[in-house]
């Protein structure tokens, strides 16, 4: 078993904005569903693969409380973050290192206000 998580669903209030500005810090590697009866994109990994969804639904509110994920989207997650505050984010702690085994992370709110961290080993 490669990990323990398998999928993400991020929640959001304005579609649009959240799409943007998950297109902004990921590269592009989100594509919309049109078939779904909610608004709903797809985060995909080099393959090709649903790795996980950003979704608007009634009832499912965006927090900054509780599990925090990571996302390894660059080798140097400045690459990352450099994009965040720019495309409607913000940065609630920077680069640190973890340990030199272990990398460095951040923690961000998203354009939604929910609480992500970014982890790479540069």
């Amino acid at each position: 078993m490669p990990g323990y998580f398998s999928y993400i669903a991020i929640p959001c209030t304005d579609f649009q904005r959240a799409f943007d500005f998950y297109a902004a810090i990921t590269g592009g590697k989100l594509v919309k569903n049109p078939s779904m009866p909610f608004p709903m994109a797809y985060f995909k990994d080099e393959f090709g693969n649903n790795i996980g969804h950003l979704f608007q639904m009634a009832g499912i509110e965006p927090s900054s409380d509780g599990p925090i994920v990571y996302l390894r989207l660059s080798e140097n997650l400045n690459d990352t973050l450099s994009k965040v505050e720019a495309v409607g984010g913000k940065i609630i702690m920077p680069k640190s290192l973890i340990s030199a085994e272990a990398g460095y992370w951040a923690i961000f709110l998203d354009s939604e206000g929910n609480r992500l961290a970014l982890h790479s080993m540069k």
